[in-house]
């Protein structure tokens, strides 16, 4: 008969009992005896597991967010608002720059946060609308101003001042049109040529006086100016639109006020040259038509405006494609969401 009871040897030690085998995923702890089974297994996706809600949201933030800053500090530099309210504008300018800092400490303290694996991908996100709200608001400032400079102020400070018409150059005086943002000569109305000059300082100032058709001028107190459009000799003066004498000749006023010394200097130099003695000198830039002419100062600083909206446009896409492709890196190197 044999006994059912296990064998032992002298000393009591129990015989070896041979382990079973198991796999990795059914491995078993053997504790005093008994089998235990471990808890199931997590299981993990691995690499990149596609866009979610929230990246969706950051996305449409970095390609909008810019956008709005790029073209509220762009129209607040160059149009109406920074002409007539000068003060209004810088205060609103630096509000501006106060939520793009801000926004700079968000992403900062973002990207100093230790990582957690799942959420890394969002300090790329905010890095990236960091990035464009930056380049957004100075290049804004830059081009606003600029396009302030050379289109809309000359525009605005003109048609805040009188505008006249028939004006013969040769027998009135410039002391009765100090307020005149543009004029419209005399009919047949031209340069002497015989008496331009100009003024060398880095660039030329180039001069010419405006003189009416038929008898000798009397008076030289309305000047044709120009940079860099002649030699400082005599008979030679290329500077203003292309004129048809026969037509009405027109001017708008020189409004810059860092260029004036320099021309007051080249119309010193003209009455000594040529004994001739301007009494109130002002200047202008001879135009064909003045109407037209400052017209075309608005149309250019508005048409500006949607061409650098459209540009920047384009380069923040750039921003934004760049930024899809690291957080794409960024999420592919966690591992997805842990499923119990």
């Amino acid at each position: 008969m044999i006994s059912s009871v296990p064998a032992y040897h002298t000393y009591g030690a129990a015989v070896p009992q041979r382990k079973p085998h198991f796999g990795k995923s059914d491995m078993c702890l053997v504790e005093q005896g008994e089998l235990v089974k471990p808890d199931k297994q997590k299981n993990q996706t691995n690499g990149f597991i596609g866009f979610d809600s929230v990246d969706l949201v950051a996305m449409l933030i970095t390609i909008l967010l810019p956008q709005l800053i790029f073209a509220a500090v762009y129209a607040l530099m160059s149009f109406y608002f920074h002409h007539e309210y000068p003060a209004l504008t810088w205060t609103l300018i630096l509000l501006i720059f106060a939520g793009v800092a801000f926004m700079g400490y968000v992403t900062i303290s973002r990207m100093l946060k230790d990582a957690d694996g799942r959420n890394d991908h969002q300090a790329v996100w905010a890095a990236a609308v960091f990035i464009g709200v930056n380049l957004a608001f100075f290049a804004a400032l830059l081009y606003g101003y600029r396009n302030y400079g050379h289109n809309m102020q000359p525009y605005y400070d003109r048609m805040a001042m009188n505008s006249y018409t028939d004006v013969d150059a040769s027998t009135m005086e410039g002391k009765a049109f100090m307020d005149a943002g543009m004029v419209n000569f005399k009919a047949g109305s031209h340069v002497d040529l015989a008496k331009s000059t100009g003024f060398m300082n880095l660039n030329m100032y180039c001069i010419a006086p405006i003189v009416s058709p038929g008898s000798a001028s009397a008076l030289y107190d309305f000047w044709a100016v120009g940079i860099n459009c002649c030699t400082g000799a005599s008979q030679n003066f290329a500077c203003g639109q292309p004129l048809k004498t026969d037509l009405t000749t027109g001017g708008l006023r020189l409004m810059s006020a860092s260029e004036l010394p320099f021309f007051e200097l080249a119309v010193t130099q003209a009455a000594t040259n040529y004994g001739i003695k301007p009494s109130h000198p002002i200047f202008f830039h001879l135009v064909q038509n003045p109407d037209v002419a400052l017209s075309d100062y608005r149309t250019n600083g508005w048409g500006s405006f949607l061409p650098a909206l459209a540009f920047f446009a384009v380069f923040q896409l750039f921003v934004l494609i760049g930024a899809a492709m690291v957080v794409v890196t960024v999420k592919s190197r966690y591992q997805g969401k842990v499923v119990r």
